[in-house]
């Protein structure tokens, strides 16, 4: 009875809680059938490119519409975006909107990183009911065109940042060598740090070449051990003139004694900052040097310390510096001199003073290297090793500046070797334009033998035209490119230039000389002259920079100019096309600088934006099956896109070949090219022989062949495209059978894409 009456009261206490519980706990809705949607349903923007800067695109058109009758709550996601792309909502959540036909503008901020490539992309919008069991979802959809933008467009500002620098120390963010980047001082007080790998002997600058009105910014550097090495505030000694006006902060030629990360810092000396104020950072990579690392006195010269471009000697005009000395191993002199324009200098050496009386006049162990560089002294405008016609190891450069400015130099001795006894005396002669005559004594500069260039008979022998050209002799021209450097600028009918070194020379006139005194009816190989020497940066070249020489079709380079003169592989002819198609600069034997693919059109004119560019080959290079046999029946689109022709197939186009090494077939109509004889220029004689080592001079294949539809003098035309490793071949059915197939313009192209100028 007592566990009965237990039990009722049990009862009598917990059935009315759990009736009251019932009653006041909230129940989740059931689902509804879908009561809620996005307006509009999908929506499409275009947006220009900002790269080095992040694109921003903020999105305040979508609407969230609840047509229930009562309130729901939404959560925002996005399901789909693009790999490194920032997509998120300006509101906060979980999202309120009201009963029965009212909505919410949902805001939608999307940051692109740098370097994205242009085109098309798609970011999904995603709303999720979370008051209704199960959760109902719905979906907008964002498209959005990434474009290249105007030339000539002026960088944006980089805030938002997508990611910050750091604002310390421990904090600092990695930035590559050679690559700019573009970052804001986006809060009052903002600072950023940097890292960057250095190789010990090696020089390196580091610049804000941009800095938007308003900011006065300041660079400091350290070392691992949080030691400063270095700073600046303003440096306005840009291109060798002072410019009081100029605030922007440079680090000039830091040589790193240690292989390592250097830390970078910026501030805003005014401390202002702001969403608006944006400025270019890059860590630009120079020379080994190579300079001494231990001056022991006897090695002191009266010019010591002269053992880097900031530390060089003033020479003057008509001024001869005597006994001075390359010690010990590995020494190098630095010298600067003003220079007008329209003048013609002359700097030399001279080691005779110092030889034996029985050694006629030539000192034992010297063998100098005269190197001449712009105003920028990284520049290289010319070098020379021994005086042509001369009878000693002395060196001599001649140069006529298109501007006044400060210009600089470097003697070195052959192999670095260095001695306390290896002296010279070195000479600047200035000649006024008023005086034709003025040049140095002809026992330094003997006069040239004249000799009358003849076109002489197929298969007689002839002497190399190593300096002088079937037309009247263009006298060279420096100029200066869009970053103020000095360059060797070939014009007129001039094929060589004593700035050229003559394996150049002769690369050239075995394939084009013939075409150019008319001994060939064919396309150019390289093009009618030389367009443009000048020095780029190569890591494994002892000085950090290689000579290359641009033709209107490639390039060619000299990347060791130790090895034997007389090897195939002692010139080369740069891999162009492949770095436009794959967007990397390379600079060094496995060293590239990331950039962006090249929107120039293969072929065709420039302006032509329907005609597909290098960068729609991109995804194009993968190897594909042999079909030798099969004909070439595929048009590629400016989109990248490939659709089949409809026009009846060319018997030209079969494909006969296939190149195993990159895994592309080569139609009959480029493999004849490639491998057709005709008279060619070699060792002195006019014969007939293989025209091109097609590897050397094209590169292996690295897509298949298409047909483009391209704008030819404003008019439009069906051509043949392959792209190789080296070049762009092209064949127009409807040119005269000689012209029918040529090299693309290459050499143009690249320089316009690396540069951003055209070639001079």
């Amino acid at each position: 009875m007592t566990r009965l009456h237990l039990r009722r009261l049990i009862a009598l206490v917990f059935v009315p809680f759990l009736l009251i519980a019932a009653v006041v706990a909230p129940a989740r809705l059931a689902a509804a059938p879908q009561d809620f949607r996005w307006d509009p349903p999908s929506r499409a923007y275009t947006v220009t490119n900002q790269t080095p800067n992040n694109t921003v695109l903020v999105v305040n058109d979508f609407r969230l519409r609840n047509d229930d009758t009562v309130a729901a709550t939404f959560t925002i996601s996005f399901p789909e975006r693009p790999n490194g792309w920032q997509v998120s909502t300006t509101i906060a959540q979980p999202i309120a909107v009201s009963q029965a036909t009212t909505s919410a503008v949902i805001p939608i901020r999307i940051i692109i990183p740098p370097n994205t490539p242009n085109g098309v992309r798609t970011i999904t919008v995603r709303a999720t009911r979370t008051d209704v069991t199960p959760n109902l979802t719905a979906e907008a959809v964002i498209q959005v065109t990434l474009t290249a933008p105007a030339p000539g467009t002026p960088p944006v500002s980089a805030c938002p940042e997508l990611s910050d620098p750091g604002n310390n120390f421990d904090g600092a963010s990695l930035i590559l060598v050679d690559r700019a980047e573009r970052h804001g001082i986006c809060t009052i007080g903002d600072e950023d740090w940097f890292k960057f790998g250095a190789v010990a002997g090696k020089y390196y600058s580091v610049d804000i070449p941009e800095m938007d009105a308003g900011l006065d910014l300041a660079l400091e550097l350290y070392d691992s051990n949080r030691r400063l090495l270095d700073s600046n505030d303003d440096f306005p000694f840009r291109g060798g003139t002072q410019t009081l006006t100029d605030t922007r902060p440079l680090i000039q030629s830091f040589r790193a004694p240690t292989d390592g990360f250097f830390y970078v810092r910026v501030r805003d000396t005014l401390g202002i900052g702001g969403s608006d104020l944006s400025y270019t950072i890059i860590v630009r990579g120079e020379s080994y040097g190579p300079f001494p690392p231990f001056v022991s006195s006897l090695c002191n010269d009266i010019y010591e310390q002269d053992g880097l471009p900031e530390l060089a000697r003033q020479i003057n005009p008509n001024e001869t510096q005597r006994g001075r000395l390359l010690c010990p191993n590995g020494d190098a002199d630095w010298v600067k001199f003003f220079a007008l324009a329209g003048y013609t200098y002359y700097l030399y050496t001279n080691t005779r003073p110092y030889a034996p009386a029985d050694a006629n006049g030539i000192l034992p162990g010297a063998d100098t290297i005269l190197f001449l560089f712009g105003r920028d002294a990284i520049t290289l405008i010319d070098s020379n090793n021994n005086i042509e016609g001369g009878t000693t190891l002395d060196s001599l450069v001649r140069f006529t500046p298109s501007a006044d400015g400060i210009y600089y130099a470097q003697v070195k001795n052959v192999g670095d070797i260095g001695g306390m006894f290896i002296r010279y005396d070195l000479t600047l002669k200035a000649c006024p334009v008023e005086q034709p005559a003025c040049a140095p004594p002809p026992d330094i500069l003997p006069p040239p033998p004249q000799a009358a260039v003849d076109v002489v008979p197929l298969a007689q022998d002839v002497e190399p035209l190593i300096e002088a050209s079937v037309a009247p002799q263009a006298t060279p021209e420096l100029v200066a490119d869009a970053g103020g450097e000095m360059i060797v600028a070939l014009a007129g009918a001039q094929p060589v230039a004593r700035q050229i070194d003559p394996a150049f020379t002769g690369v050239w006139q075995r394939v084009d000389l013939p075409v150019t005194t008319g001994r060939a009816q064919r396309a150019w190989i390289w093009g009618p002259a030389p367009r443009l020497a000048r020095s780029e940066p190569y890591v494994q070249s002892e000085t950090g920079l290689r000579q290359v020489l641009y033709f209107d079709k490639g390039r060619l380079e000299i990347n060791d100019p130790r090895l034997a003169r007389a090897m195939p592989s002692f010139v080369t002819a740069g891999l162009l096309v492949a770095e436009m198609v794959t967007g990397r600069v390379q600079i060094g034997d496995n060293e590239y600088v990331l950039h962006q693919p090249s929107t120039l059109p293969v072929a065709g004119d420039l302006d032509d934006d329907r005609a597909p560019a290098y960068a729609a080959f991109t995804k194009l290079m993968s190897p594909v099956a042999d079909r030798t046999g099969a004909s070439v029946t595929e048009m590629l689109q400016a989109d990248g896109s490939v659709r089949t022709m409809r026009q009846p197939v060319r018997p030209e186009t079969r494909l006969v070949r296939f190149v195993a090494e990159t895994g592309h077939n080569v139609p009959r109509v480029f493999w004849d090219y490639l491998t057709a004889p005709g008279v060619v220029y070699d060792n002195g004689v006019y014969r007939n022989g293989r025209v091109m080592d097609w590897v050397a001079v094209v590169g292996f294949p690295i897509s298949e062949a298409y047909w483009v539809r391209v704008r030819v003098g404003g008019v439009e035309r069906d051509v043949l495209v392959q792209l190789f490793e080296r070049r762009a071949l092209t064949y127009t059915p409807d040119e005269q059978p000689a012209w029918r197939v040529q090299m693309g313009n290459a050499g143009q192209h690249y320089y316009l894409w690396r540069y951003g100028s055209p070639l001079p």
